[in-house]
């Protein structure tokens, strides 16, 4: 019994398709039988909304589509589907997704009319098109790697020009008479291909795109708020089960329904893990070819439908995936000749003169899929989505994450690390009892487990201040009370926009912009993540990515002058030391002058980044010193006589907020003790003076309130800081 020939039409609206359809249809019958049956949708799509030219949800019009199109079949009736089908999915979803009662053979009829001429019959039709509509399907249709081709299940594709004919009949009845002579020529040609598992174009491209969507969201889960709000622009809610049924959700989504069968994923997952794509250790082992479905296939292979080309090119993606932005040391070095070298001892991999063959490979598979961006340099090597570093470096960030969540209990890192243990665990790397090259000799204060168990220092709490920076929401926080406090610490509720979490000196700070009715902008804050707690989330208030960079852009200016994360509480203050005009900036800081003794100046010039160097000023040294500096150190200022105890000079250029009550500040500069002398501001150098007072008074020393001599003071802190 022969084969079953059904017709599919592709072509933008206004292309000629129901005239053609309608020529068509009486010739694929024999004489004195019913024409072949021209299902149209926009009949059905008439039948069901009742009009046209309503757009109601297209599953309800396709599951009408394609139980007509099984009916037919069943009873051995011709079907033409009169459609547009201008993108792939929407024709793999018939000719290769669409399960059918008996074989069938696959025509399409591509009535090729130029975007000009459609435009013009539409503007005709008594119900047209949005022009938009017709462009993007007209570019569709066009594209060079996704453009309708016999390896999308068509036994052929036979292309019809109606500009150039009046009358279509006889053009029609010379391609069905050529037809099995076509079939024919192409299926002998194939016949000596390798088929296997992924030899339809459906299988292979719903492969290609899982291992695309994998790589750069390996178990598709929301494990922080930035994954978190990708995955949901792309579908929300998101998806419940299991990987196969997760993937299966966000693959229909971004590439169409017909590569949304989550046991066909299954299958997909189990084959990637059997040839080491899951494996972040290089594999070696031979890529194994999945086994070919049983009977016969009516339409044609795309290029990897063949096993060697299937082998090659998978083996150079695995390599990919193991091995990101693998290129040669040497410069100048071909990178082609590089990765074939890198593979060439895997069996079914290039051999070493097919640098043509891979290059073809890499543009016609990396670029279309999604695995090397259009416009990057070849030289960068090529990457798949998130994995960019091989087994060792991994390691080293597995160090570098676990000091950070042991030594600054990092809530974050801490998260990232429990999730980066189980993904090494998966991929068969240890790094356990691999020593940390570097460490923080510094840690935190607080013990994350030992805080109120609300406040945003407790574990897994930051999540939800991370997700609204990243979301720019607005949020309403509690310092609680009874906390460490200064003179200018807010109290109570908090209505902020929160900006970033930072580490600094003792523990984890939140810096948030306060939410400042009916003023644009607010005062920019710190607040240590122990003393908050967060109360609710406006998740329907956010703010703009333009306003968010602002608010950013200022906090980066003030952290830059400051030295520190004291911004003071004038909110006039902060806009001109975050201007960005330097006039201002400059008009508004404050200048601190002090000399240093030699031991103090020693470790003080050490310090070029403490504050800007653009606003630190050093003594240049007397004659006779040997002590070396850099010609770009801001040594600009002449000391004082070399007899005097304190002959050089220092000057900062520092937020008046900073002179005035910064903590960080003084740790720094009164810890120096007698080996410093401030001449200016005089209201910092008389503070040093009483406090120096308080201490003595404090710890038993007498005539707190006369002339302060301290024999031995500056000696004896000069000894502690060089012993250091």
């Amino acid at each position: 019994m022969a084969t079953l020939r059904c017709h599919l039409l592709i072509g933008q609206p206004a292309s000629g398709k129901t005239t053609l359809a309608k020529a068509l249809a009486p010739l694929l019958t024999g004489p004195g039988d019913a024409p072949a049956l021209v299902l149209s949708t926009d009949v059905i799509r008439a039948e069901v909304f009742g009009d046209a030219a309503v757009q109601g949800p297209w599953v309800d019009i396709q599951q009408r589509l394609h139980e007509r199109i099984q009916e037919a079949v069943a009873a051995g009736t011709p079907v033409i589907v009169d459609a547009t089908h201008a993108r792939r999915a929407w024709r793999l979803a018939i000719t290769q997704a669409l399960p059918l009662p008996a074989p069938v053979e696959w025509i399409g009829w591509w009535p090729y009319t130029d975007l000009p001429t459609s435009l013009e019959w539409n503007s005709r039709r008594q119900r047209a098109v949005p022009v938009p509509v017709i462009q993007e399907m007209a570019a569709a249709l066009a594209d060079p790697h996704f453009g309708p081709c016999r390896a999308e299940g068509f036994a052929a594709i036979c292309a019809v020009v109606p500009t150039h004919h009046s009358e279509l009949t006889p053009v029609l009845q010379a391609e069905l008479a050529g037809l099995d002579k076509r079939i024919r020529s192409a299926t002998n040609r194939e016949r000596k291909l390798q088929r296997h598992g992924y030899s339809r174009l459906l299988d292979l491209e719903r492969l290609l795109y899982l291992i695309r969507l994998l790589s750069s969201w390996p178990d598709l889960a929301a494990t922080d708020p930035a994954s978190a709000e990708e995955l949901e622009a792309i579908l929300s809610p998101l998806p419940q089960g299991d990987l196969a049924a997760r993937a299966a959700a966000f693959l229909g989504r971004l590439h169409g329904e017909c590569f949304a069968d989550a046991t066909a994923i299954r299958a997909d997952l189990a084959w990637l893990e059997a040839n080491g794509f899951c494996s972040a250790v290089p594999v070696s082992a031979p890529i194994q070819l999945a086994p070919a479905p049983r009977g016969a296939s009516h339409g044609g292979l795309p290029p990897m439908g063949d096993g060697p080309v299937f082998l090659r090119v998978m083996t150079l993606l695995r390599h990919f995936l193991q091995q990101p932005f693998d290129r040669p040391a040497e410069r100048g070095a071909n990178l082609h000749q590089h990765l074939i070298a890198a593979t060439e001892a895997i069996p079914g991999s290039y051999l070493s003169g097919e640098t043509a063959t891979l290059r073809k490979d890499l543009e016609k598979i990396l670029t279309p899929y999604g695995f090397r961006n259009r416009n990057d340099n070849v030289r960068h090597g090529y990457c798949l989505g998130s994995a960019v570093l091989p087994a060792a470096r991994l390691q080293e960030l597995h160090n570098v994450l676990r000091q950070s969540a042991g030594r600054l209990a990092d809530p974050s890192a801490q998260n990232l690390l429990v999730e980066l243990d189980e993904r090494l665990g998966w991929a068969g790397i240890s790094a356990d009892g691999v020593a940390p090259v570097r460490s923080y000799a510094r840690h935190a204060v607080v013990d994350t487990k030992l805080v109120r168990r609300d406040s945003l220092a407790a574990p897994r709490r930051a999540d939800a201040i991370e997700a609204a920076i990243v979301e720019h929401r607005r949020v309403l926080l509690e310092r609680y009370p009874g906390v460490g406090s200064f003179a200018d610490s807010p109290a109570g509720e908090l209505r902020v926009w929160p900006l970033q979490l930072i580490f600094h000196n003792v523990g984890w700070y939140l810096l948030y912009e306060e939410d400042q009715v009916g003023h644009e902008q607010g005062l920019i804050r710190s607040e240590r993540l122990d003393r908050l707690a967060l109360r609710s989330s406006d998740g329907g208030l956010r703010r703009s990515p333009e306003e968010q960079a602002a608010a950013l852009a200022r906090l980066e200016r003030l952290l830059h002058h400051s030295g520190g994360i004291y911004f003071g509480s004038d909110l006039e203050q902060q806009l001109a030391i975050a201007s960005p005009s330097a006039q201002r900036r400059s008009q508004a800081l404050t200048t601190l002058r002090f000399c240093c003794a030699p031991w103090a100046f020693a470790f003080i010039r050490e310090g070029l980044q403490r504050y800007p160097i653009e606003h630190t000023r050093f003594s240049k040294p007397l004659p006779g010193d040997s002590w070396w500096h850099h010609p770009k150190a801001p040594h600009l200022l002449e000391p004082g006589p070399a007899d005097s105890s304190h002959p050089y000079p220092v000057e900062l250029d520092l937020p008046p907020w900073t002179v005035a009550a910064d903590i960080d500040l003084r740790s720094w500069l009164f810890a120096f003790g007698g080996g410093i002398c401030i001449e200016t501001p005089d209201a910092l150098r008389q503070e040093l003076v009483d406090r120096c007072r308080e201490a003595i008074g404090a710890n038993g020393g007498q005539n707190t309130h006369g002339p302060l001599v301290t024999p031995g003071l500056g000696h004896s802190f000069g000894n502690r800081l060089r012993s250091s």
